[in-house]
């Protein structure tokens, strides 16, 4: 089949209403930019609507709401050829250009088509939303009038009530309709609609919700930490679901009960729009027991876009503050100590043990249940707890650095925490350079070494090195090709360098305390990198027994649709409803933050390109924009890689780009410990970036101011 016209070609209007068609949802008779109005008009039925069709409207980057006119019920030639001059018009309208202005779009570069369709004539007509816009609710919501739809539109006639006969008649159409049009596109859609007498439903628009609102009762919540080729990336399956959330609702609450911040419990996360978001609410109240907090500096720090007055909430410092902080003061160095000696006990074979055990086992030799029992028992077990304490050594690594800019709020964090040790996920790389030094070409050690691995670690879906030899060759390949020198001692120079020159400027009585709080820091931020790695050979075993029982029972990757719970039961009862859920927000960028006092605007950002700065430096070079390995891998020497995120199993293309650009991310990210050990700039956060650079133009990088500019 052949693929669907782009907004570029036909316009976002026409555009959406052929990829409904294309998709098998009835739509009204349709021609765009008829060149003979007289046929089209008879082709049509005798009455028709002409619509714009702009090429930069109804998309996810920018509605155009309102800017442009739709005429309906025209029955002469006269008419519709008035109407397509009116559309056409449009363009050089002050409030397009005003739009265009404060968008950021050169008016010179929008293109009007024109929609002729028939006219329907329905019995009742009107818009649904897929996402509740005032609540933020999952939900369909329909406002419908009788007859045509135009008054409703245009805010001159109140909609239907409720219970209203017509539409309980059809609502339940309707709402099939827009669920079946969302899960075609892939994101939650705005639908106009209208509903023939035998209940038909004709689709006479369908674009993509561009803003949505949320109800106060929600609370905050929040994918920050999650984004950066985590679990919330993108849309989350089940099962990979299910597997986080069983350890986060642990690991989060149980931390912060640990430091004497918490003494109940809370639901630690919850699933909107196919992917976890974390309860950023309930650590706000916690973390608000510590004199001296800030809610948008706690906010800034996870790069989560505060919209509040001034400080947001605040604890002073007082005598009864820091009383009351007294527990937690001598409990975070304890669960720092006992932490880093449980994550050096994985580290040191602790691990390794429990792998051996797992390796040894002969899955031929166990029964549909025994193979079962064995998946929850190494969920349970082993799974549950190297994750557990990955997360812990992350909430540490935070801690700690949290403490370090407290006392040392001068600090250069970003220079003072590249050099680290050797980290296993640079390991293979390091392997990769050194076989195409050697003119080797055979990967199997590779295979077998890294097997963990994986173009997407944290999507059980995708297939680890051991089964992906093709992508690991392509790798060797990439760097047969590039022969790049790298200096691995150059990152430790620069450290040194950075913490020489914070010693010099410091009172020789804070010196020691300096050192002390800088070499924890450093230490849990690769602890943290190092427990990653047993994360991945983790999820590898788990991933490796789910395959099995999937064989077994013939469900393909109905198993990734299920969650770890009802895999084991042999529950097959949601599947259908997880994947209708998945593939309705596969294409969806979500919100990072959900709550009343975040906005919510899928609109292109504009103005300058601005971000954190994670890795020092400054490169120029042209831009490849990745949104997958592949992708970065085809990426130039010397080029500048943008993507959404990175995951660990991108590091090998961001060795030979010149610099990084990403929309998430923050100090503590993988993408930002891995270009610092490469000396990358790194600029992370910066919103809308793979969509506001394009392939080719030429950028500079600043990744010590955090800036992004373009070179003319």
């Amino acid at each position: 089949m052949a693929p669907s016209p782009t907004a570029a070609e036909v316009g976002g209007k026409a555009a959406g209403l052929l990829r409904l068609e294309a998709a098998g949802f009835r739509i009204p008779h349709t021609l765009c930019d008829p060149p003979d109005l007289a046929q089209a008009l008879e082709a049509c039925g005798g009455c028709v609507a002409v619509r714009s069709s702009a090429t930069v409207e109804d998309g996810s980057a920018h509605s155009f709401a309102g800017q442009f006119e739709s005429f309906l019920q025209l029955r002469d030639l006269e008419a519709v050829e008035a109407a397509v001059a009116r559309c056409r018009a449009a363009v050089e309208s002050e409030s397009v250009l005003d739009y265009c202005r404060q968008a950021g779009i050169d008016p010179a570069t929008v293109r009007m088509h024109v929609i002729v369709q028939e006219m329907i004539q329905p019995e009742l007509a009107g818009v649904a939303f897929g996402v509740n816009p005032v609540t933020g609710a999952e939900e369909v919501v329909v406002e419908a009038v009788a007859g045509v739809a135009e008054a409703l539109l245009a805010g001159h006639a109140q909609p239907l009530p409720a219970d209203d006969p017509l539409l309980t008649k059809h609502r339940p159409a309707v709402e099939r309709a827009v669920r079946a049009a969302q899960r075609a596109f892939g994101e939650p859609l705005d639908v106009e609609f209208a509903c023939l007498p035998d209940g038909e439903v004709v689709l006479l628009q369908a674009r993509p919700i561009t803003k949505i609102g949320f109800a106060p009762e929600l609370g905050e919540w929040t994918t920050a930490d999650m984004r950066d080729g985590g679990v919330s990336s993108e849309a989350c399956t089940p099962l990979m679901e299910s597997l986080y959330d069983l350890v986060f609702q642990a690991a989060l609450p149980g931390f912060l009960r640990e430091i004497k911040l918490l003494k109940g419990d809370f639901d630690a996360m919850r699933r909107f729009y196919g992917r976890p978001y974390w309860n950023l609410g309930a650590v706000k109240a916690c973390m608000a027991r510590l004199p001296g907090f800030v809610e948008r500096e706690f906010d800034l720090d996870l790069h989560v876009e505060p919209l509040y007055e001034g400080q947001g909430q605040t604890t002073p410092l007082t005598l009864g503050t820091l009383l009351r902080a007294l527990p937690t003061a001598f409990a975070v160095p304890r669960v720092w100590k006992r932490q880093a000696e449980v994550a050096h006990d994985f580290l040191e074979g602790g691990w390794a043990a429990r792998e051996a055990r797992w390796d040894a086992l002969d899955v031929s030799a166990l029964d549909d249940a025994g193979l079962a029992e064995a998946l929850r028992e190494l969920i349970e077990g082993d799974f549950f707890e190297t994750e557990l304490n990955y997360f812990r050594t992350i909430f540490c690594a935070s801690t700690a650095k949290q403490d370090l800019l407290d006392a040392f709020p001068d600090a250069d964090y970003v220079a003072l925490v590249g050099g680290l040790p050797p980290m296993a996920h640079l390991e293979p790389t390091r392997c990769l350079r050194a076989m195409a030094e050697r003119g080797e070409t055979d990967v199997t050690p590779l295979l077998t070494r890294f097997r963990h691995h994986s173009r997407r670690e944290l999507d059980l879906r995708v297939p680890r090195w051991d089964e992906d030899r093709a992508f690991v060759e392509a790798l060797l390949r990439s760097y047969s090709e590039q022969r790049q020198a790298v200096d691995p001692e150059a990152p430790r120079r620069a450290f040194e360098a950075a913490r020489d020159a914070a010693l010099a400027a410091l009172p020789r009585r804070r010196r020691r305390k300096f050192l002390r709080k800088l070499e924890r820091t450093r230490h849990f931020v690769w602890l943290r990198e190092q427990m990653r790695d047993l994360s991945c050979r983790a999820y590898y075993q788990v991933r490796h027994l789910v395959l099995e029982l999937a064989r077994r029972r013939g469900l393909g990757d109905d198993a990734f649709f299920m969650s770890w719970q009802e895999l084991v039961a042999d529950d097959r009862s949601r599947i259908e409803a997880a994947r209708a859920d998945f593939e309705s927000h596969v294409n969806f960028a979500a919100p990072n933050e959900i709550g009343a006092r975040f906005r919510c605007s899928f609109e292109l950002a504009s103005g300058d390109l601005r971000g954190i700065g994670a890795s020092q430096g400054q490169a120029s070079g042209i831009v490849r924009v990745a949104r997958t390995a592949e992708e970065a891998l085809q990426a130039e020497p010397g080029s500048i890689l943008v993507c959404p995120f990175t995951d660990p199993g991108w590091t090998p293309a961001l060795e030979k780009v010149a610099a990084v650009v990403t929309e998430t991310g923050g100090l503590l990210s993988h993408a930002a410990v891995i270009c610092r050990e490469y000396g990358k700039p790194a600029v992370l956060g910066v919103s809308d970036a793979t969509r506001r650079l394009k392939d080719g133009e030429r950028i500079r990088v600043d990744g010590g101011a955090g800036i992004v500019e373009r070179e003319d």
